[in-house]
C-alpha cells in the first residue's frame, strides 16, 4: 500500500483544533493520525511520524481474532464447541469459544478482579500492567472459579475472554502463544513493524505527569493477556492492518466483521462481531485500546472503503481524546471533508 505524508492544513480548523487542544496540555504527549481512502495511506506528518511506536491496547484482540478464526478454518478448534473441549478444567459449564470472540460470555472488563485489583490499588492503571504476572495456571484457576451452573449468554466486554482464547490457542496447536502470535500478525498479516516485545526506547518519548515520567507497561512472553492488549505497532501498520479489513478474501478476516446478534446492548444500537465492534445498520466497524497512557482508535468502513486510526500517548483525561479525534476525522472522512486528492 502507498503512503503520503500531508500536513494538517488538509483539515477543517474545527478539527485541526481538537488536535492541537491535545497536543499542547503537556509537552511530552504524543498523537500520530493516518487516514486509509480507497487503496492509498495518508499519514499526517513526516516520515518520522512512521517510525514512532505506541501500545495499542485492545486493539490487539481484533488480531486474536483472526488468528482463531484461522485455526476454526484450519479445523484445529471448533469455535462452537465450550472452552473445557481444549482446556484441563473441572468438571462445570464454560462458555464457547464464539462467546469469547464476541464478549458474550459475561466477563467483565477487569476480571478476574481477585488478580487485578492488588496491582491497581498499590499502582494504578498508568503505572503498571495490573495482568504483568499472569499465566495460563492463572487464567485456568480463574476460570473453574467461574463456573456457570447453567449456560449463560451476557454482553461483558472483557480482556479475560481473551487471555482465555490465547490458553486455547496455545493447547491446540502445542506452541507458545507470543510465538504463534508473532508468526500469525509477520507472516499471515504482513505487519512487520508490529511486536509484542519492543525496547522502551523505540517508544519514548514517555507521556508524564507534570516532571513526572510514567512507565510503560511490561509483558512477559508467557502472559496469555498478550492476546488482550500486548501489541505495539506504528501508524503504518496499523493503516495495513485496515486495509486488510476493507480488502482481503481470506475468511478468517471476513469472517470477524459478522454481526453477534445476542450482544446486543441495551441502547439497541451497539453490536459486536467476532472482536470488532458494530452499529445496527451501519457499516462501520471500530475498535478502541488503552494500556497504560497509550490510547489507540481504529474505525473503518468497508462499503465506502475509508478507514481512521488514531495513536495517542498522554497522561490523564487528555488520552480519552484519542478516540473522540478519531470520530471526528471519520465523520470528515465519511463526508468528504477532507481534501485529500488535492
Amino acid at each position: 500500500m502507498k503512503f503520503a505524508f500531508v500536513n494538517l492544513n488538509l483539515l477543517r480548523p474545527k478539527v485541526t483544533e481538537k488536535i492541537n487542544t491535545y497536543l499542547a496540555l503537556s509537552e511530552h504527549n504524543r498523537l500520530t493520525i493516518g487516514l486509509y481512502k480507497s487503496g492509498k495511506g495518508y499519514v499526517f506528518g513526516s516520515e518520522e511520524e512512521n517510525r514512532l511506536f505506541y501500545d495499542i491496547g485492545s486493539v490487539t484482540k481484533t488480531v486474536t481474532t483472526h488468528l482463531i478464526l484461522k485455526l476454526y478454518e484450519n479445523r484445529r478448534l471448533d469455535i462452537n464447541k465450550t472452552v473445557d473441549s481444549y482446556l484441563p478444567l473441572k468438571k462445570g459449564k464454560y462458555p464457547t469459544v464464539y462467546q469469547l470472540l464476541t464478549h458474550t460470555a459475561g466477563y467483565r472488563h477487569l476480571t478476574p478482579i481477585e488478580v487485578t485489583l492488588p496491582s491497581l490499588i498499590a499502582y494504578g492503571y498508568a503505572r503498571k500492567n495490573p495482568y504483568e504476572n499472569c499465566t495460563v495456571r492463572t487464567v485456568i484457576k480463574c476460570l473453574e472459579r467461574r463456573r456457570f451452573t447453567k449456560p449463560k449468554v451476557s454482553y461483558g466486554y472483557s480482556d479475560f475472554a481473551s487471555a482465555i482464547l490465547a490458553a486455547v490457542a496455545e493447547e491446540v496447536t502445542r506452541t507458545p502463544f507470543s510465538t504463534l502470535f508473532e508468526e500469525f500478525i509477520n507472516n499471515d498479516l504482513g505487519l512487520k513493524e508490529t511486536l509484542i516485545e519492543i525496547g522502551s526506547e523505540k517508544r519514548k518519548p514517555s507521556a508524564a505527569k507534570g516532571k513526572k515520567i510514567m512507565p510503560f507497561w511490561v509483558w512477559k512472553r508467557n502472559n496469555p493477556y498478550i492476546a488482550g492488549g500486548g501489541m505495539v505497532s506504528n501508524i503504518g501498520d496499523i493503516l495495513k492492518y485496515i486495509a486488510l479489513q476493507i480488502e482481503s478474501d481470506k475468511p478468517y478476516i471476513a469472517y470477524a466483521h459478522t454481526v453477534c446478534e445476542s450482544s446486543e446492548l441495551k441502547n439497541n444500537n451497539h453490536l459486536m462481531c467476532m472482536g470488532w465492534h458494530t452499529y445496527k445498520k451501519s457499516n462501520q466497524l471500530w475498535h478502541v485500546g488503552g494500556v497504560g497512557t497509550f490510547r489507540t482508535s481504529v474505525i473503518l468502513n468497508k462499503r465506502l472503503k475509508i478507514g481512521v486510526a488514531v495513536l495517542g500517548n498522554a497522561k490523564g483525561k487528555a488520552s480519552a481524546n484519542a478516540h473522540y479525534i478519531a470520530k471526528m476525522l471519520y465523520s470528515e472522512l465519511k463526508n468528504n471533508r477532507i481534501r485529500l486528492n488535492e
